[in-house]
């Protein structure tokens, strides 16, 4: 969807093309792109001149003559064009044409943008209108208290700076460069925020918003200003899209979560939650006696799971089953050895399927763990691929587990692996970034050394 940024660029190019034209005939061919009646719309259009185009937020406010206003809002693939020639397309909803020959289309695949005739001494108060917050790129520092109480709910700021009626004009891509450039995680409830955090979502929105607009905007997917007209500030996004590559700032890996069924990306290092960071993690390769400090954990009075025994569960639901079963091209049951070996198989040969597969498992896993994390005070958690997953930003304090390879080869074979050298393999998965939080635990085989040692960071 455009946001400020783009509807602005879409004003800048509109205005010098169709100020002082006069509408001559206006076609419409989907209704319920007007709001109100299509026959006054109309009639009262024709004739009429337009005489300049503001914004509010994502709204637009084509202002004519005879004290007029036309409120649009382009919704997610909205798009108006100028021409020289009456050339309607698909898409094409509506269409003016002028007395001097020119048309100014508007063309929406999907059909969720809408347009309402209004007046001037009314417009500001129009229903659609009268709800929105303070314009995104206009706050400054005096707007600290207002923020201070429109943010201080029980919802994610992700999801309150997309609210229109704090403030106007943000949507996903700006609110994940706000976030990210702020260092707030975006799971952070709006009740948690400090005075700091404000102040810095205050310096944040309009630099950014302004930066898009010099540079034309964002052009993301189906999204571009005007025909032929491409945004420039897409190169410039720093976490925005980035789900996968390195954080600009640490390098750290992005990671992308969805939050109020929106997709969105922050660095896990950068962008920390206090409120999520306090389970223990801890991983390592196979075979290197994570379970073994889980059950020492659960001993000490913590609350354990094991994102082992959890996929294992994940994968009895029939919807899970059937929705890898579908990725991978077979009748996947996670029960039957045979069946197991078959997926390993195509996983290995095929990495694109392997990397959906997880995809997929990581999200649902990510949820039930953040679940947990929030219900218990005290919580440990064994999670083999930690690091590839890109939870990092759950944990408190990481334990990274370290064996000999012949103290390795000793573990599996004392929990009767079979294949050891395919079991070693597995070990081409684990890896993990530097970061602040972790912790190396070297497992030399003897326990009480070794739970020594985690007694003593818990």
């Amino acid at each position: 969807m455009p946001e400020l940024p783009e509807v602005e660029t879409v004003i800048n190019i509109l205005r010098p093309l169709i100020k002082n034209k006069t509408i001559d005939d206006i076609n419409i061919f989907y209704d319920r792109l007007i709001q109100g009646d299509i026959n006054e719309f109309k009639n009262k259009l024709k004739g009429q001149t337009f005489l300049d185009i503001t914004r509010y937020g994502k709204y637009i406010f084509f202002h004519l003559t005879n004290d007029l206003v036309l409120i649009s809002h382009l919704r997610m693939e909205g798009k108006y064009r100028y021409t020289k020639e009456e050339t309607r397309i698909s898409a094409t909803t509506l269409v003016f044409k002028f007395i001097d020959n020119t048309y100014l289309f508007y063309d929406d695949t999907r059909k969720f943008g809408v347009m309402e005739l209004t007046t001037e001494q009314d417009y500001k108060n129009n229903k659609m209108i009268a709800k929105l917050g303070i314009e995104a790129n206009k706050i400054t520092i005096n707007d600290l208290e207002y923020l201070k109480k429109k943010l201080n709910k029980n919802k994610c700021i992700k999801e309150l700076l997309l609210d229109q009626s704090i403030m106007a004009g943000i949507g996903n891509i700006y609110a994940d460069e706000i976030l990210f450039a702020s260092s707030i995680n975006p799971l952070t409830k709006g009740k948690e925020l400090n005075e700091n955090d404000i102040k810095n979502i205050i310096l944040n929105t309009p630099r950014i918003l302004e930066d898009a607009i010099k540079q034309g905007g964002s052009t993301i997917h189906s999204f571009h200003p005007s025909e032929g007209v491409d945004g420039r500030f897409q190169v410039l996004l720093k976490c925005y899209g980035k789900s996968g590559e390195s954080c600009p700032n640490c390098g750290t890996t992005f990671h992308k979560i969805f939050v109020g069924g929106r997709g969105t990306t922050f660095c896990p290092n950068c962008q920390i939650n206090e409120s999520y960071r306090k389970a223990i993690g801890i991983t390592g390769p196979i075979g290197s006696g994570k379970s073994t400090v889980l059950n020492h954990l659960k001993e000490k009075g913590y609350f354990v799971l094991s994102c082992d025994e959890l996929v294992h569960e994940l994968y009895q639901e029939v919807e899970i089953k059937n929705k890898v079963s579908r990725i991978l091209g077979i009748n996947f049951n996670y029960n039957d050895e045979n069946s197991k070996r078959i997926a390993r198989e195509i996983m290995i040969n095929d990495k694109t399927k392997k990397k959906k597969v997880e995809s997929y498992i990581y999200g649902i896993l990510e949820e039930l763990l953040l679940k947990n994390i929030l219900e218990n005070d005290k919580i440990a958690i064994e999670v083999p691929l930690l690091f590839k997953a890109h939870y990092e930003y759950m944990f408190k304090q990481i334990f990274v587990l370290e064996v000999s390879k012949e103290k390795q080869k000793e573990n599996l074979l004392s929990r009767n692996e079979k294949d050891i050298e395919k079991a070693l393999k597995l070990n081409n998965d684990f890896n993990y970034d530097k970061i602040k939080n972790v912790t190396i635990i070297k497992n030399s085989g003897d326990l009480h050394m070794l739970f020594d040692q985690i007694d003593k960071l818990i």
